[in-house]
């Protein structure tokens, strides 16, 4: 008998056994409330990892060809790194999934990784740079640290959590709500550490800069005509100080970044479940054995992806929406100290582009249902790219003489105003992108008659990981290079923060013209139905739906948990004296009502449906007959014109998936 894995056990079991998904706890802790905790430590680093290198460390005056070019070097191990989290996911598939084990144990990787991140040696000594080994190790440290959470540790968790989303269901209605919560997770994780990291690096000095007045040697102070200041000297006795205290509280900070993750990741983990990977292992446990279920290599997942155009849509979506959104997180903090000289003001942009994403995610998913996934993505990336031009009206009209030098005039509203609106654009990107991504990985199971996340999730992974390496690069790279021009620098900024995100998504909505398909997610449902009962045929086993089993799976856990309840009840009598019959009655009389409850409450809506559907036939009974005939008529050619474009898609599909069985049969898995 199969030795079992600590994650089949009892202990480590997922907490979920319902067969559809549910809004608490498996939406609410493990899509959104665990995935939230553990995506904040990612956020402050994407955010701020660069601000404590120009700002504590002192890098970018002393090793600035460091700072943009060890992130750019670093993807090669990143892509590295996610490929092999990727194939790890591709092993025999167990019971507990294959994405929800690495979860769990990317915990103690990240937790290493993230304090990694901060233990390089400080390299001043008072005024000045340390002499002989000391800021070489910093750098090496600096390197080690970086790479081990962006191209090991955090590979791990986000791989796999990106991949849960796909797991989880095959019903696409609740797998965009999944999708919807997972990416609303993310994007909270990241609004926290936009919105409070600002105020609390200045009110905890975790990044102090030569720009803060405090540091600035008073008689050496020089004001223009309208009392601006013009030049001064930094007491760097002082500064250095400060930035050696802020490298010693960043220390304490990360004591609450881990505590966050353990929290986010054992949520995560626990309410989860990976139904599609189950499905897997019932055909494994039917008798269906290796030789006779291929396991599908990551070359044969390559060759699959590489030829599937919807493939690369969506792969140069995430590319370009996590190049451009990193761009504007990342660079927040320089285009705020560009214009203001402290970080309050990225703060403040946060908060106000918070509140048109938050709404938008309450009105996504049902505007997504409607009028398709892709094409929301598409109408939301042209109003991205138009309202992002806003937010230049302050630098050119700076430019032009018309407004105060620093955007505290009210010049800054256009600013604000430009974010915010941007942010709407933004909604269905971030989303439903990966419900859109899960639709895609059905469409080539459907037609090649095999799953490919390992792979998949593997690029999916290198390229969100990535682009934050790269956007670092990028901005470390123009804010060194324009440090010393404030106006050249304002403009580089505003471009970053800006205009990264404008180029980005009107190649989206161009791109997006041709993404349709999802028209083909009803066609690749029946056809991976039909494929399973034909496996089952094929090996002498009863084909049982995955709903049907799910169902038994549940009415089992059922009784289950209700004879362990007797057990623990009438134990817990026996030790406090009571009657087991007069306390087991209680619960059961309250389980009643609440079902009576439930019931009552699920009439009333069956009678309000009814009464509804009756108001609508009196209605249409009070027509003429004139009338009725006309109504007759427009829903006949509506029909006819429906199925007829249902009749031709099904002809495409069918072709598109003979043409791939003809391809199978020749090569593909030779």
């Amino acid at each position: 008998m199969a030795k079992k894995s600590l994650f089949e056990s009892r202990l480590m079991s997922s907490k979920i056994k319902s067969p559809n998904v549910k809004f608490f706890p498996e939406a609410v802790l493990g899509y959104l409330g665990g995935p939230f905790f553990a995506l904040i430590p990612n956020g402050i680093i994407n955010t701020y990892l660069t601000q404590y290198w120009k700002n504590v460390l002192g890098l970018n005056t002393w090793a600035s060809v460091f700072t943009w070019l060890m992130p750019l070097l670093s993807t090669i191990l990143i892509v590295a790194g996610n490929l092999l989290v990727g194939k790890l996911m591709e092993r025999k598939p167990k019971k507990a999934g294959k994405a929800r084990p690495l979860l769990f144990l990317s915990i103690p990787l990240v937790a290493i990784a993230l304090v990694a991140i901060f233990l390089a040696p400080f390299p001043y000594d008072g005024s000045t740079l340390k002499e002989g080994i000391v800021p070489i190790l910093t750098l090496v440290i600096t390197a080690i640290g970086y790479n081990l959470f962006y191209a090991f540790a955090w590979p791990m968790y986000y791989t796999s959590h990106s991949a849960m989303v796909n797991l989880s269901t095959r019903n696409s209605g609740q797998r965009g709500f999944l999708a919807t919560l997972a990416n609303a997770a993310q994007v909270g994780a990241a609004g926290i550490a936009g919105m409070a990291g600002g105020y609390i690096t200045t009110l905890l000095a975790l990044v102090p800069s030569e720009s803060d007045e405090i540091y600035w040697i008073k008689e050496s102070i020089v004001k223009d005509e309208n009392g601006k200041v013009i030049s001064y000297l930094v007491d760097e006795p002082a500064l250095q100080a400060a930035r050696q205290g802020a490298n010693t509280r960043w220390m304490i900070v990360l004591i609450v970044l881990v505590v966050l993750l353990i929290i986010g990741c054992l949520l995560e983990y626990f309410f989860t479940r990976e139904r599609i990977t189950e499905e897997k292992v019932a055909e494994l446990e039917k008798g269906a054995e290796a030789k006779e279920v291929k396991k599908v290599s990551m070359a044969t997942q390559m060759k699959i992806c590489l030829k599937d155009k919807y493939w690369w849509f969506i792969i140069l979506f995430f590319l370009l929406y996590q190049l451009g959104g990193m761009l504007k997180n990342n660079g927040q903090p320089f285009y705020s100290e560009a214009w203001t000289g402290n970080l309050n003001m990225s703060s403040t942009i946060a908060i106000a582009g918070a509140i048109p994403t938050a709404l938008g995610m309450l009105a996504i998913f049902p505007i997504a249902n409607k009028f398709g996934k892709a094409n929301s993505i598409k109408v939301g990336a042209v109003i991205a790219f138009v309202c992002g031009l806003i937010g230049f009206i302050p630098l050119f009209t700076n430019l032009l003489g018309g407004a105060p030098s620093d955007i505290e005039g009210p010049i800054n509203g256009f600013a604000i105003a430009g974010f915010c609106l941007k942010a709407i654009g933004t909604v269905p990107a971030m989303y439903i992108s990966l419900a859109l991504l899960s639709d895609v990985l059905d469409h080539q199971e459907a037609i090649y008659g095999v799953r490919t996340d390992g792979f998949t999730m593997a690029v999916y992974g290198s390229i969100m990981i990535a682009m934050t390496g790269i956007a670092n690069a990028i901005i470390l790279g123009v804010s060194g290079a324009f440090a010393s021009d404030l106006a050249a620098y304002r403009i580089a900024m505003t471009a970053l923060f800006f205009g990264g995100e404008v180029v980005a998504y009107i190649a989206i909505a161009a791109m997006f013209i041709f993404m349709n398909v999802e028209k083909y997610s009803k066609f690749d449902h029946i056809a991976i139905e039909e494929d399973q009962k034909a496996k089952c045929a094929k090996l002498g086993i009863e084909y049982v739906s995955t709903e049907e089993r799910m169902k038994l799976e549940e009415e089992e856990s059922n009784r289950l948990a209700e004879e362990q309840r007797v057990v623990e009840l009438k134990a817990k009598c026996e030790k406090q004296g009571l009657d087991f019959e007069a306390e087991n009655n209680k619960v059961l009389e309250a389980r009643k009502a609440k079902e009576e409850k439930a019931l009552a409450a699920k009439k009333a809506k069956e009678e309000k449906a009814a009464a509804k559907k009756a108001a609508i036939q009196a209605k249409y009974d009070a027509l003429s007959d004139e009338e009725k005939a006309k109504l007759e008529a427009k829903r006949l050619a509506k029909d006819e014109k429906a199925n007829k474009k249902e009749a031709e898609i099904k002809a495409q599909f069918d072709l598109i998936r003979e043409r791939a069985k003809a391809e199978r049969e020749k090569a593909l898995f030779e």
